[in-house]
């Protein structure tokens, strides 16, 4: 039977246990936000604090740790992706849109696309991405639902397909990579792309 110390030193232990957890996991975010796309354990270990076998002590494998981190910047992310009303001008509607997407992929830009190298090799990171891709385009559409709503089928599916597609990570990185611009210009363009394929007429 346990007595009081041993309970102590149990949740000592555990709580011990997840510290160490946690600081895997960020260690390893931290390494990707600094351009570190694959860092090494010996790496991760180092920015922990710990030993590299606590790192395999904790996540067996790559995919167990991975699975961690996605978990982790899923719940980072959240006061980032808030939802946005539905209702009020639409002018207002695109320019909150493009303002979020510009603030939510600024701060995830590193992870991402380290995150894009591992996804034809990594179940999980393919799992958090579509899951991710899948909540963004919901809610956007969502945002205009009362335009897409008021198009014909045919248009608005077309409308749906290009306003997800416009508001995009990948549209957002052509557009701060490929083409240059700073982050009001890739606001701007954003904002001008989602409006003008809702707007009436």
């Amino acid at each position: 039977m346990l007595d009081s110390s041993d309970v102590t030193r149990l949740d000592g232990r555990a709580a011990r246990s997840q510290r160490s957890r946690l600081a895997i996991v960020d260690a390893l975010i931290a390494l990707l936000q600094e351009g570190n796309v694959q860092p090494k354990i010996e790496d991760i270990a180092a920015r922990a604090g710990v030993a590299s076998r606590t790192v395999f002590g904790h996540y067996p494998d790559g995919e167990a740790l991975f699975a961690a981190v996605g978990e982790r910047q899923a719940r980072s992310l959240e006061a980032l992706l808030t939802p946005i009303a539905p209702g009020g001008p639409l002018a207002e509607r695109a320019a909150a849109v493009a303002l979020q997407r510009a603030t939510l992929y600024e701060a995830i830009a590193p992870v991402r696309r380290a995150a894009l190298l591992m996804e034809p090799l990594s179940p999980s990171v393919q799992a958090t991405l579509e899951r991710f891709r899948a909540a963004k385009r919901a809610a956007v559409l969502g945002v205009f639902a009362a335009e897409l709503d008021a198009m014909d089928p045919a248009r608005r599916d077309a409308a749906a397909a290009a306003l997800g597609a416009a508001a995009s990570w990948a549209a957002w990185d052509a557009l701060r990579r490929q083409q240059g611009l700073s982050v009001d210009a890739a606001r701007a363009a954003l904002q001008h792309a989602v409006g003008a394929l809702v707007r009436p007429g």
